[in-house]
């Protein structure tokens, strides 16, 4: 399609390259330092400095396109780096559109750096770049979101559908319906509209890194996988083969980088790993065309296009193959028209066969070597001069200052709101600006919208019931689920305060809390959750209670983890389904929670499941009493010691006597004392190793009672329990 963009008048072509400079050093500030570092401040400030230039004469809009940014349907006379950099980033945030008006300040721009720097599938489910700005954000920055998906749904077919396509997943963004998905289908069946993709594809990523381009081609390689393997699996192997072709078409550069996503998850369609599998269908041709392609474009070979080629084609003979087809297809251009090419020919097969820098360059560094190749740092850009100061009544209208005005006055609503009914929808319009402030990284903010909430709705009596209800919404919504991320990091203060709101919430926060708890990985996250969960008592274990049956493994065994902190009789019963659990990290953790209940209600349950179960979980429950050495875990090998069948169960009751011994309550000196006592006739052996390990765990306990109860047992009793304990004694003596 032909382009009819005009060319960007050179004044405002060089405003546009100096805010994508600025806009690059800010980014790469806010991404790099932890908040606070003095370089965010700098390049903030310098890129508020630049915007201000940009309005001196009213809003300036931009359109982003392709590796291009447009003013006013006109484009830059020439390619810029930076402005190609910035395309991208937007892009990748599905931003169409960003207009720039007065005001836009250091805090305005760091918030929408953060919001670029998400995942874009993060900021998607959170409802869209357009959306978190217009609840984080102010007037100063205006955005326009792209429905990519609408594009698509168009079904174009040839030149315009590959154009548009390559676009969008340049764009990082593939939604097609079935349609679409079948015209990609066709395209790629037909060798000369495969050509056509990957021309489009080089087109567009002409002035991007090789990982962009590999990104691309991922993508589409991808979202073909799933639907092949989905509608028609016998079609799979022919797919991945024509798109083993394509992947020929690719620099070395792209290469490399598609190789290192074998493995890695974006990569996995369902069950298969796409990236290996179009790998090990690729054709000798389509490897041969690599070679020949990259060699033709670089005049020679590259370190890049060795390392590729050697992971391609790990085998030396098929190497050498593959080589002299190569050298048949190089030959014909005109760089093997030369008439040394013989002698280049031998470098470039010497290099590609032999060479090796894993040692001393790695993946991370080479990759960034490559791209240094294609940038150049332009030191201007990188001034650190300081900005000017915004003029104090513009200050008052920045959107920092609108947000605090926002906050402000949703608090003073829920303050002087008298009617029960319209305070309510005051606190739940204040409940979802709370959630969106969580999602856009507003801990501390929608902490004191929360607490206003709660605080004003205890105030008065005519407020409790529509407080209660706002209140539980609030314990389902964001700020409690993503309270473990926010708690890693937050002071003590910030704690106590959000804790305080916890419990105010009541047992209705327990389900999103626990949902944090199993998904947190911070030793100091998981620590205070724990806390705030076991503080709820009582209350926390009739919540806890009703999460035995959700869905996620994780939550099951975190109810299980939280049961067990909570001690007691009380749910028990609730723990034995767990025991039979299908995950094994499940049944261990309601193991661990009964052992360490401390009753012989908890001890009980345990025997009867030994008896109850079979196979997998049946060697879990066995592995799990034999193992545990805790302690906490005296009053179950008691039970176990005068409930449990010696003679089903030799090696577990062996276990537990020899565990007692490291105990020093009186009910483990009874315990052992009554399995002194305890033989079989019929396996005097096993009678025998059984007495002898009581009467030893009684010597290494070593208080008077056990002494005592040795001496009992070696002046009395059955002959074989005198003489263990004669010998024990003997040791002592």
């Amino acid at each position: 399609m032909t382009d009819t963009r005009t060319p960007l008048d050179p004044d405002t072509a060089a405003k546009l390259a100096d805010f994508s400079r600025a806009f690059k050093a800010a980014v790469r500030a806010v991404s790099l330092y932890p908040t606070g570092h003095p370089a965010i401040g700098t390049t903030l400030g310098k890129l508020t400095e630049v915007c201000g230039v940009l309005t001196a004469n009213g809003p300036f809009r931009l359109e982003v396109g392709t590796h291009e940014l447009y003013v006013g349907n006109a484009a830059p006379a020439k390619p810029d780096a930076s402005i190609a950099e910035l395309s991208d980033l937007l892009r990748r945030q599905l931003v169409g559109a960003l207009t720039v008006n007065a005001g836009a300040d250091a805090e305005s721009w760091r918030i929408l750096l953060r919001l670029l720097g998400r995942a874009p599938e993060e900021v998607r489910a959170d409802g869209g770049i357009a959306a978190l700005w217009a609840t984080a954000g102010g007037p100063s920055l205006e955005i326009v979101e792209i429905d990519y998906a609408e594009v698509l749904r168009e079904k174009l077919g040839g030149a315009e559908f590959a154009e548009r396509l390559v676009a969008t997943v340049v764009a990082q963004e593939l939604e097609l319906d079935e349609a679409g998905i079948r015209l990609l289908l066709e395209l790629i069946g037909d060798p000369a509209q495969l050509t056509l993709l990957m021309d489009e594809l080089e087109r567009h990523t002409a002035h991007s890194t090789g990982a962009v381009r590999a990104g691309a081609f991922l993508k589409i390689l991808r979202g073909l996988a799933e639907y092949v393997n989905r509608n028609n699996p016998p079609q799979l192997d022919q797919t991945l083969k024509q798109m083993g072709y394509a992947a020929g078409r690719l620099p070395a550069e792209a290469m490399l980088e598609l190789l290192l996503h074998r493995s890695r998850p974006d990569a996995m369609a369902g069950s298969v790993d796409v990236v290996a599998a179009m790998v090990h269908r690729m054709s000798d041709e389509a490897v041969a065309g690599f070679v020949s392609n990259s060699v033709i474009a670089e005049r020679g070979a590259t370190d890049r296009l060795a390392q590729a080629f050697q992971a391609l084609v790990p085998d030396s003979d098929r190497q050498r193959q593959l080589l002299a087809i190569a050298q048949q297809e190089v030959s014909g251009s005109e760089f093997g028209q030369q008439t040394a090419f013989e002698e280049l020919w031998q470098k470039v097969e010497t290099m590609l066969t032999s060479y090796q820098d894993e040692k001393f360059v790695s993946d991370a560094y080479a990759r960034e070597l490559s791209g240094a190749r294609a940038r150049a740092v332009d030191v201007e850009a990188a001034s650190d001069d300081p900005p000017e100061r915004i003029s104090g009544w513009l200050g008052t209208v920045s959107d920092g200052s609108l947000r605090s005005l926002d906050h402000q006055l949703l608090e003073d609503l829920l303050r002087i709101e008298e009617d029960p009914a319209r305070w309510r929808d005051i606190a739940e319009t204040v409940t979802s600006h709370a959630d969106d402030l969580i999602r856009v990284g507003y801990f501390e903010q929608a902490l004191a919208l929360a607490e206003c909430v709660s605080d004003e709705g205890a105030r008065t009596p005519a407020r409790t019931a529509a407080a209660r209800a706002v209140l539980e919404r609030l314990g389902r919504g964001g700020l409690v689920r993503q309270a473990g991320k926010q708690l890693r990091t937050a002071d003590d203060e910030t704690y106590q305060r959000f804790k305080r709101l916890a419990h105010s919430i009541g047992p209705g926060a327990i389900p999103s809390l626990a949902e944090a708890l199993s998904t947190e990985t911070d030793a100091r996250g998981r620590r205070r959750l724990r806390d705030i969960l076991v503080e709820f008592g009582a209350a926390g274990r009739e919540a806890v209670q009703q999460l035995m049956n959700a869905a996620n493994w994780e939550v099951r065994r975190t109810a299980a983890f939280l049961l067990r902190e909570f001690g007691g009789e009380e749910g028990l019963k609730e723990l034995i389904p767990l025991l039979t659990d299908q995950e094994p990290l499940v049944q261990r953790e309601a193991i661990q929670a009964l052992i360490f209940n401390g009753t012989d209600a908890a001890a009980r349950i345990l025997v009867q499941a030994l008896t109850g179960t079979t196979g997998r979980q049946h060697e879990t429950l066995i592995k799990e009493l034999g193992a545990m050495r805790d302690e906490r875990a005296g009053p179950l090998y008691c039970y176990l010691v005068r409930h449990l069948d010696r003679k089903t169960y030799p090696v577990l009751y062996l276990g537990a006597v020899q565990t007692l011994a490291s105990a020093t309550t009186p009910d483990a000196v009874e315990a052992l004392k009554f399995a002194m006592q305890q033989g079989n006739w019929m396996a005097p052996l096993q009678t025998r190793r059984l007495r002898a390990a009581a009467a030893q765990a009684l010597r290494h306990i070593g208080t008077e009672p056990a002494i005592a109860a040795l001496r009992e047992a070696a002046g009395r009793g059955p002959r074989g329990v005198r003489a263990a304990a004669r010998a024990e004694l003997a040791r002592l003596e």
